[in-house]
């Protein structure tokens, strides 16, 4: 009976190594940060699994280091054995939004980056985006837009803090980088966790920025159910 744990304890660690193997490679030629002909550099840090909607097969969550603004820190795939890993639409950032360091490039300086006011946001918005191939990321008070070649996303930060109430660019602001990534179970929940330096104190990712992270199998964004895109919505993949 051990040893039948045992293999099979082994041959799951395998596969989980294999799904990671492959969307650490599918992160690697997705062309995250392609503007036109000039190419930012993306850095694939690591790549955790975690099963959120409990249908017996992980989503992958990818820390990666971008340079340029706008640009998720988390990128999350699904995985089939025959097909191979498919990253799923919604993008997350973990942390507060901070001032602007001047370590990442700006799309908008680049000619590839628009912020605009919409009187309601819905489903609709991201359908059009998705179909124009146009990334969008949603703030309280405002969208930012931007045309990559052959990379989608769509990130809500419509809980995040901005530096002022009535906020309508992103000119004053960047996304905190994230300096850690753990998954696991604490019981009763699955919890993913990311860290970044932006606060001390451990908040769900729906707060308005913390040190600590967490994306429980409980939390409404995690659901895939209303306006939230989370494993529902495949991006199509490009040759």
């Amino acid at each position: 009976m051990l040893h039948t744990v045992v293999l099979a304890t082994v041959a799951v660690t395998l596969q989980q190594d294999a799904m990671i193997a492959a969307v650490h490679a599918a992160a690697e030629h997705e062309p995250i940060e392609v503007f036109g002909n000039a190419k930012g550099s993306v850095r694939i840090r690591d790549v955790r699994l975690l099963d959120v909607d409990g249908d017996g097969s992980p989503e992958a969550f990818v820390w990666i280091d971008p340079s340029v603004r706008q640009t998720p820190t988390i990128l999350v795939y699904t995985y089939d054995p025959r097909t191979g890993p498919h990253r799923i639409l919604e993008g997350l950032v973990a942390g507060q939004l901070r001032p602007v360091s001047g370590r990442f490039v700006d799309d908008h300086t680049m000619g590839f980056g628009v912020d605009l006011s919409v009187d309601r946001f819905d489903d609709g918005l991201i359908t059009s985006a998705v179909k124009n191939e146009l990334s969008l990321v949603r703030y309280k008070t405002f969208l930012h837009t931007d045309g990559r070649n052959g990379f989608v996303t769509f990130v809500d930060l419509s809980d995040r803090a901005l530096p002022r109430p009535q906020t309508k660019t992103c000119e004053e602001f960047e996304f905190s980088l994230v300096e850690g990534l753990a998954a696991g179970t604490l019981s009763p929940t699955l919890q993913f966790i990311a860290s970044t330096a932006s606060a001390r104190t451990g908040r769900s990712i729906s707060g308005s920025g913390s040190r600590i992270v967490r994306l429980s199998s409980q939390d409404s964004r995690l659901q895939a159910r209303g306006r939230s895109n989370f494993g529902r919505v495949m991006v199509p993949r490009h040759p």
